[in-house]
C-alpha cells in the first residue's frame, strides 16, 4: 500500500511538475558542462605531473568541445520563453549519450589494458544529474552499455573485459535502485513545495484560484496550446450580489461566494482552470471544450445548482454567464474580452441567462459592414446591388449572432445596419447593447425602422442615423462611404 502511494506520488510529480523538471534538467547540464570542464583540465594537469608516460589522446580532446557545444546550446535554449519537454529530453539524452561515448573511448581505447573507471562512474551518477522515469533510465543507460560492451570486447583482453562487465552490471543495478530512491525524494519534496505554493494561490473564501494564480495558469495554457486546440472560457457573475449583501448581510454574501466556489470545484473537470477574478465574478477555462450544446448544458446545470442554495433568501440566487468557444485565437486577453462581451449580453437581456459564442476567427481584407435583418426589409440585399463595393458585408439573422460578430470584428467594423421592429423586439437588444457598451461606442449605427414607432424608439436610444423601408440602397452606400471616409 505504501509502495503504491509512492508510485502515485512519482506519477503525479511527472504530470504536474514537468516544467520544473525540464528546467532542472537543463540547469544540471549547464552545471555539469562547467564543472566537468574545470575538473577535467585540472586532472589532466595533475596527470602530467604525477602519472608516468601520460599522454593526451584523441578521446581526451573530444571531451572539451562536447562540453563547450552543449553549454552554448543550453544558453541558447535558456533565452527562449518556453522549452518543450521533447526538446529538453532531446538535449539532455543526447548530451549524456555522447558523454558516455567519450568515456567509453577513454576506458576502452586509451586505457585498453586497464579496467574501466570513467564509464561506470557515469552510470552511477546519471540518475543524480538527470530526472526521468526509472524505466527510461534503464533504456537510456542500456543503449550506452551496449556500445561500451562492444568496444570493451574488441579492444580489451578477455579477463579485463569480464571485469568490466562485472563492474558495469553492478553500476547498472545500483543506478536503477538509486534512481528510484532519488525519484521518491524529489517527488515528495516537489509535491510538498507545490502544495505550499498552492496555499498562496488559492482564494481563502472560495477555495478556487485567486486572481493572480488564475491569470498565470491561463497564460501558461495559452503559451502551450496549439492553434488546433479548442478551448472555452466562461465568465460567471452573480446577479444582484450587492442586493444580497444589503438585504441578507455581508456574512451571507460570503457564504454564497463560498458555496459557489465549492460548486465550481465539484462541477469542473480535473484539468479545467477555475478562479475568482474579483468580487462576485469567477472565470473558468475549459481546455478541449468545443461543443456549444454540452457547454450550454453545463452552464445551465451550474445555474440550477446555484438556485437550489438556501441561505434564508426568499428569491432564488441566480448568475449570468458569458462563454466563448475558440480554437486558433492564441491571445488569452482577447478571449477574455469576448467572454466579457458575452456576459454583458446575458446581463442586458435579463438575469440568469447564458450566452455562448463560438468564434471562427476568420480574417477580412476589406472594411466590414454588418447587416442585422430578419428578411422583411433586407438592407444587405440593397447593398449588394451596388457595384464595386469597397467593403465586405456580414449578415446576421439574430441579435445574438450580430453581437458575436461585433465583439469579434469591432475593430474592423465601419458601420452596423440594424433592422428594428419594436413589436417583435427585433434588433432592440443590439441597439441597446451598442449604445451602453463603451467599447463599441465608436462603431456607427444605422437603424432601419419598420414604422414611425420604431423611428421614435431608435431616436430614444440615441441613434443618429435612421432610415425607413423605402430608403434606397444608394443612400445606404453614400452614408456608409462617408462613415468609412471614402
Amino acid at each position: 500500500m505504501r509502495g503504491q502511494r509512492r508510485n502515485d506520488e512519482i506519477k503525479e510529480y511527472f504530470m504536474t511538475c514537468m516544467d520544473s523538471i525540464n528546467e532542472g534538467n537543463l540547469y544540471m547540464i549547464r552545471r555539469a558542462c562547467k564543472y566537468i570542464s574545470i575538473t577535467y583540465l585540472f586532472m589532466i594537469l595533475i596527470a602530467y605531473i604525477t602519472v608516468p608516460d601520460f599522454a593526451v589522446t584523441t578521446p581526451h580532446i573530444l571531451m572539451l568541445p562536447l562540453m563547450l557545444f552543449y553549454y552554448r546550446v543550453n544558453l541558447s535554449v535558456l533565452r527562449a520563453e518556453t522549452v518543450s519537454t521533447n526538446m529538453t529530453a532531446l538535449i539532455c539524452c543526447s548530451f549524456y549519450f555522447l558523454l558516455g561515448v567519450v568515456f567509453t573511448l577513454i576506458d576502452t581505447i586509451t586505457y585498453s589494458d586497464k579496467q574501466a573507471y570513467f564509464f561506470p562512474m557515469l552510470i552511477l551518477v546519471f540518475p543524480v544529474l538527470y530526472i526521468d522515469k526509472v524505466f527510461k533510465y534503464g533504456i537510456e543507460e542500456l543503449g550506452s552499455i551496449v556500445i561500451f560492451t562492444i568496444c570493451s570486447y574488441y579492444f580489451k583482453g578477455k579477463e579485463i573485459f569480464l571485469r568490466d562487465m562485472y563492474m558495469i552490471l553492478g553500476a547498472y543495478v545500483v543506478s536503477m535502485l538509486l534512481g528510484h530512491i532519488i525519484l521518491e525524494m524529489r517527488s515528495r519534496e516537489a509535491l510538498a513545495m507545490k502544495e505550499l505554493k498552492g496555499l498562496s494561490s488559492v482564494d481563502r473564501l472560495t477555495q478556487v484560484l485567486n486572481k493572480g494564480a488564475l491569470i498565470q495558469k491561463i497564460e501558461n495554457y495559452f503559451q502551450q496550446k496549439t492553434e488546433e486546440d479548442y478551448c472555452s472560457m466562461l465568465i460567471l457573475d452573480l446577479d444582484d450580489f450587492k442586493m444580497v449583501n444589503d438585504s441578507l448581510g455581508h456574512s451571507t454574501g460570503d457564504q454564497l461566494l463560498e458555496k459557489l466556489g465549492r460548486l465550481l470545484i465539484e462541477s469542473i473537470r480535473a484539468y479545467d482552470i477555475a478562479g475568482r477574478y474579483g468580487g462576485d465574478e469567477f472565470v473558468v477555462l475549459m481546455p478541449q471544450m468545443s461543443d456549444s450544446s454540452i457547454l450550454h448544458m453545463r452552464c445551465k446545470g451550474l445555474q440550477k445548482m446555484l438556485s437550489d442554495i438556501d441561505l434564508g433568501n426568499s428569491v432564488p440566487f441566480s448568475m449570468s454567464i458569458g462563454a466563448i468557444i475558440s480554437k486558433n485565437i492564441m491571445d488569452s486577453a482577447e478571449v477574455f474580452r469576448m467572454a466579457d462581451d458575452a456576459l454583458y449580453m446575458s446581463k442586458i437581456v435579463g438575469k440568469n441567462n447564458c450566452t455562448i459564442w463560438k468564434i471562427d476567427n476568420r480574417e477580412y481584407d476589406k472594411p466590414l459592414i454588418l447587416a442585422l435583418s430578419d428578411g422583411s426589409d433586407d438592407p444587405e440585399k440593397k447593398l449588394r446591388k451596388i457595384k464595386n463595393l469597397e467593403f465586405e458585408i456580414l449578415k446576421a439573422a439574430t441579435d445574438d449572432e450580430a453581437l458575436c460578430m461585433i465583439s469579434q470584428h469591432h475593430q474592423q467594423l465601419k458601420a452596423v445596419l440594424v433592422e428594428v421592429n419594436g413589436k417583435k423586439e427585433y434588433g432592440t437588444v443590439t441597439l441597446k447593447y451598442m449604445k451602453k457598451r463603451e467599447s463599441f461606442s465608436d462603431v456607427p449605427i444605422i437603424a432601419i425602422a419598420q414604422s414611425e414607432d420604431d423611428v421614435y424608439f431608435a431616436k430614444g436610444l440615441g441613434i443618429d442615423i435612421i432610415y425607413t423601408n423605402d430608403t434606397g440602397g444608394e443612400e445606404y452606400v453614400n452614408t456608409i462611404n462617408k462613415l468609412i471616409g471614402m
